[in-house]
């Protein structure tokens, strides 16, 4: 009987012995798959360019079927989103409704912009946008989203135009919005006008409107939040002080970053509370000949962590397309923005780089 019962003693210590291996098991188990998730967010990258233009003498080398972005697609392609200032309508309408220097892009070559990435987001709140109009402006959004193509800054009425787009990439959220300094187009008005309640147009900037998404956009868990702004004056080197007044209450606002496009020169760089602000990038795939308009730049935003680090690319434009401009040139650009940033260092090729936090201050102490 003794032996009996210490029989069954030893079974039931070995029993105890395996479950609790069993439980130390599998809490390590979950202590691993948790720190997997400690790791952080998967990395992404953003593409940012200038200003795009399809139309006028830009069929000479587009007809070669060829990508306008070949040169410098070991960028813009492995981006995981690309964004760009799209300068024109996308559109067969022949009735031009503003005289001077009327731009639009037939729909055949949709397909060269649609192809440089798998996510292209593409902004019409510009100056060209109502070039033909508000039919001309419709079919440029129907053409680009039938392409797959995402718009922002334009749509057939205000709500439509001044929504941001938000879009998932892993597990981030990257929400860009875009809207176009209206102040600087006041002798179009009645051409050119913004969207309204019942009518087709682009995104003006409101500082209540921006606010508000803004803070929308920090509110749905989004990983970045890009201001892209069409604002300046044509060929200035330096941004005015609408464009600095304009960035600073967006950062204040909450948003990571601010870019420029418009000006078809460069601007400089200023980090204003902790964010950065890319005044203007100059034209990326153009065809006008004023020489300066040819040196310009694009970016790359990488978020990794709770960072995200821009690489700055200079660039040249030679038959209409950009090219990577050798270290030298690099520098030379980079030294001759306006504003100079000190944060903005610049590496033995020639491209500017500068890190900062994506920690939002406003949601951290509320």
């Amino acid at each position: 009987m003794m032996r009996k019962k210490r029989f069954f003693q030893i079974l039931i210590g070995i029993t105890l012995i395996l479950l609790a291996i069993s439980i130390y098991g599998t809490i390590l188990v979950s202590l691993d798959d948790s720190s997997d998730y400690d790791l952080g967010h998967d990395n992404v990258s953003i593409a940012v360019t200038g200003d795009i233009m399809f139309g006028r003498k830009m069929p000479a080398v587009l007809d070669s079927g060829k990508s306008p972005f070949r040169y410098v697609e070991n960028v813009t392609k492995t981006a995981d989103i690309l964004l760009v200032n799209f300068e024109n309508p996308v559109t067969t309408s022949s009735y031009a409704v503003k005289g001077d220097v009327p731009l639009k892009a037939n729909p055949k070559y949709t397909y060269l912009l649609a192809n440089a990435n798998s996510i292209v987001v593409a902004s019409q709140a510009n100056n060209h946008a109502l070039d033909y109009g508000q039919i001309g402006l419709n079919e440029s959004i129907k053409n680009l989203k039938d392409a797959d193509i995402y718009v922002i800054g334009a749509g057939n009425n205000v709500s439509e135009a001044t929504k941001p787009v938000t879009i998932e990439s892993g597990d981030r959220r990257v929400t860009i919005l875009n809207y176009m300094d209206a102040d600087n187009f006041r002798e179009y008005k009645g051409v050119m006008d913004p969207a309204g309640t019942n009518s087709s147009g682009y995104s003006a900037y409101n500082y209540e409107l921006a606010q508000k998404q803004v803070q929308e956009a920090r509110d749905n868990g989004s990983s970045i939040v890009i201001a892209y702004l069409h604002y300046g004056n044509e060929y200035s080197r330096s941004p005015n002080e609408n464009q600095i007044k304009i960035s600073h209450e967006l950062i204040d606002d909450g948003a990571d970053i601010v870019i420029g496009s418009h000006t078809h020169v460069t601007q400089g760089v200023e980090i204003y509370n902790g964010k950065p602000i890319f005044y203007n990038l100059g034209n990326f795939i153009f065809d006008q000949s004023n020489p300066a308009t040819h040196r310009s730049y694009f970016l790359n935003l990488d978020l990794v962590e709770d960072n995200c680090t821009v690489t700055l690319y200079p660039t040249y434009i030679s038959n209409y397309l950009p090219h990577f401009m050798d270290a030298r040139s690099g520098k030379a650009l980079i030294n001759e923005l306006n504003p100079q940033c000190d944060e903005l260092t610049v590496n033995e090729k020639g491209q500017g780089v500068l890190t900062f936090s994506l920690a939002n201050v406003t949601n951290e102490t509320s």
